[in-house]
């Protein structure tokens, strides 16, 4: 296991694939992408955001975490790059159901932005997620790689 293991290649490669894609869908960078790939990574993963993503497995599982987000969720990179994206989400079938709906609603138009909903911890501790932004990840040739999602602001309800 590296010490820093948002620095591999597939987790460079992960972030190029987010940021490019966010670029995308809102015309905006997330993060100054004048920097090498290396250094955009590492930026990325120590910005004052929390962003995720997962792939396109039938039941998806996270490939990137942000440092924000790993501390938020109670999580270590490892952990979360073997969670199904579901579990970040209370069991019941409603909220189920609402964020698959989410994740449906972003497939059909590329992006969805200021969702709220209420996530879990590692812990069973719930998380309030505000104005989060959801987009869809697409490789170089147009192809969906998975979906992203970034956001800042939190209410930690328990």
């Amino acid at each position: 296991m590296t010490t820093q293991p948002w620095l591999t290649p597939a987790a460079i490669a992960q972030v190029q694939l987010i940021l490019d894609s966010y670029h995308h869908w809102f015309g905006a960078d997330l993060i100054d992408r004048s920097e090498s790939p290396q250094k955009q990574a590492a930026i990325l993963f120590d910005a004052p955001l929390v962003v995720f993503s997962h792939g396109t497995e039938a039941d998806p599982i996270y490939n990137y975490g942000s440092r924000l987000g790993l501390e938020l969720w109670e999580r270590s990179w490892e952990e979360l790059l073997q969670m199904p994206s579901r579990q970040s989400a209370e069991p019941s079938a409603q909220v189920q159901a609402e964020r698959n709906q989410l994740l449906a609603s972003s497939r059909s138009y590329g992006f969805k932005t200021g969702f709220s909903g209420v996530r879990i911890t590692k812990s069973g501790k719930r998380v309030r997620i505000e104005d989060v932004k959801l987009w869809d990840l697409l490789d170089p040739a147009g192809n969906y790689r998975g979906q992203a999602a970034v956001y800042s602001k939190w209410t930690n309800l328990d």
